[in-house]
């Protein structure tokens, strides 16, 4: 459906007018799922609103959100979101670096904040000028009035007359989301509603949602692909968004929930294929051959499928047989309901999509970036070519530009970069075509291949970005660090390749016996290794465990021109390196 209201707290009070007691929201408590009304949940967030305004939040101002995934989450977004103020979703995950930096930049006045840990951590980031206060949303929250940052609870700043979210246009800014750049510290990522809700009415039209569809939501819901696709289009179509109890309990909770649309990203599917060819290794060997039998028929009949053409009677009739003796284990892991397996944030590995789709789990991989709000591109049933993130969604155009990168256009193009207009000007030009940094071909049929990355950020299999160039920078700072190459890129961590500063250590050398020895010989002994190993854990102490280090090897020769390896400029050419230590590199993630 497509939305008249202008805004997404308007949106939604015209969804919840229309469904009432009909649930929008599912979580678990004390065991048992229990629901959340459209009522009482536009209830709660007038009251809270009212709250707000009390305070003297007023439209423009920003307020950021820091909790896991929640109906308290959805209410406070709602709560500001009606008032004309920003949201600034932040990661629970984040570490208090990333963290205080959001909150500066944005210049952040309020908090909305789940947990007695994460009150503590936000304040224990020390004095931030703008921010006034905190809100403590999670039950048995205590007020705080020590002289430090001021916390009050949740039933303190609730206890007043509902107010209806306030007129708005679709030009107005709802959120800034926060994105690595190359230069190190997160850009702030300005989406209008209009942005939003535009988005949302493309991924309407591609999926058909409605009112009876049921998603489980564990991705965070500070990812843009979360909150767009996840949230505020379930939203748009009127469904229902059960949220999981945490990664540990996806698998028991799908099976529970029974959902219709799952969006995922790829690590979670590798680890599901990792376990898939584990149990098969461990069978008999007929129930291996018989396993790549179904495998090779169930890959022919998705290539109907997948081309929205039925199977031709021999393949239907092997495929009656291989659903019933192979197939429907790993069907069965999704629930009976599944109509939707949305990948996103990350590429998906080409045999993990091949083994999903044989087995008739209705995958499909799609493609966005948060400066984009964010989804850009879908593989769809009846039209989807593996090795593709597929075409691009209704209002949506895409083009080559002549160096081959992707370049986007739509109302679904952020507004700018918060504060970076020179960064701004350099991802959008003046016909208003936003360049992804993604290099592509498009074929005649319009399905998107990617084929490179031309800015250099690191998108873990998990959807985080990361800027290799910033943690390369501190890497290279330490004394006994002479340089540093991040890996990680579909990868489930981030892992490094170092090059000791033996100049810098040649005393240490001394003192420990090593004086003498050809640096290959010492990169290779556990006992060299030590040394670095202490300094890796100092320096991940203050970092996120997305943006830690999680393992390294130690290189004796360092990144040169004269092996192709630095550019004129001394700058990293990442393509040669991984060539150059592809051995080292699959051993830091077990893939020998």
């Amino acid at each position: 459906m497509s939305s008249p209201a202008a805004t997404i707290a308007q949106t939604f009070e015209q969804q919840a007018r229309k469904y009432g007691t009909r649930q929008f929201l599912k979580d678990k408590h004390q065991k048992a799922w229990r629901n959340h009304s459209w009522d009482a949940l536009k209830v709660s967030s007038m009251k809270l609103r009212a709250g707000l305004a009390r305070i003297g939040i007023e439209p423009g101002d920003r307020v950021a959100i820091l909790a896991e995934n929640g109906p308290p989450w959805v209410i406070f977004d709602l709560a500001v979101l009606g008032l004309g103020a920003v949201v600034v979703p932040l990661y629970t995950t984040s570490g208090p670096e990333e963290t205080r930096h959001v909150i500066v930049d944005s210049g952040a006045r309020l908090i909305g904040v789940y947990g007695d840990a994460m009150v503590e951590k936000v304040r224990g980031l020390g004095g931030i000028p703008a921010l006034e206060g905190i809100i403590a949303m999670h039950p048995g929250a205590v007020a705080i009035d020590d002289g430090g940052l001021e916390v009050i609870t949740l039933e303190q700043a609730s206890k007043f007359d509902p107010m209806p979210a306030i007129a708005g246009n679709r030009g107005d800014l709802a959120t800034l989301i926060y994105t690595s750049g190359t230069t190190g510290m997160s850009k702030g990522v300005m989406l209008t509603h209009g942005n939003i809700l535009s988005n949302c009415d493309s991924n309407l039209d591609a999926l058909g949602l409605g009112e009876n569809d049921l998603t489980l939501s564990f991705l965070p819901v500070a990812h843009a692909f979360e909150r767009t696709a996840g949230y505020y289009t379930v939203m748009v179509a009127g469904g229902t968004i059960a949220y999981a109890e945490g990664l540990t309990q996806i698998a028991q909770n799908l099976l529970e929930v029974e959902p219709t649309v799952v969006l995922t990203v790829p690590r979670l599917l590798d680890a599901i294929y990792s376990r898939i060819m584990r149990t098969i290794e461990a069978q008999p060997r007929m129930r291996q051959i018989l396993f790549q039998a179904a495998l090779t028929t169930g890959a022919r009949a998705a290539e109907y499928r997948h081309r929205g053409r039925k199977p031709p009677p021999h393949i239907a009739l092997a495929m009656a047989l291989f659903r019933r003796l192979v197939f429907a284990r790993i069907r069965a892991i999704f629930g009976s309901r599944l109509r939707y397996l949305i990948s996103g944030g990350a590429p998906l590995a080409v045999e993990v999509n091949r083994l999903l789709a044989a087995a008739e789990v209705p995958i499909v991989e799609g493609y966005g970036l948060t400066e984009a709000a964010p989804v850009v591109a879908v593989n769809l049933h009846g039209h989807t070519r593996i090795g593709t993130v597929g075409r691009a969604l209704k209002n949506i155009e895409v083009k080559v530009a002549p160096d081959g990168e992707l370049l986007v256009h739509g109302p679904n193009v952020m507004a700018g970069y918060y504060n970076r207009e020179a960064d701004t000007r350099e991802v959008i030009d003046a016909d208003g075509w936003l360049h992804t940094g993604d290099v592509v071909r498009i074929d005649a049929d319009g399905f998107i291949e990617i084929t490179d990355r031309k800015k250099e950020i690191i998108v873990l299999s998990g959807g985080k970005n990361v800027s290799p160039a910033n943690l390369e920078t501190r890497l290279a700072s330490d004394p006994y660090i002479a340089q540093a190459c991040v890996i990680g890129d579909r990868r489930k961590h981030l892992a490094a390749l170092l090059v000791p500063n033996f100049e810098n250590l040649a005393d240490h050398l001394q003192a420990a016996g090593f004086a003498g020895r050809p640096h290959a010989d010492l990169v290779a002994d556990p006992k060299f290794r030590e040394l670095f190993l202490a300094r890796i854990r100092e320096f991940n102490k203050p970092l996120s465990d997305v943006e830690a280090i999680a393992d390294f090897r130690l290189i004796a020769q360092p990144f040169t021109q004269e092996n192709g390896e630095l550019t004129p400029t001394m700058k990293l050419r990442r393509r040669v390196v991984h060539e150059h230590y592809r051995g080292e590199i699959e051993s830091m993630y077990g893939d020998h």
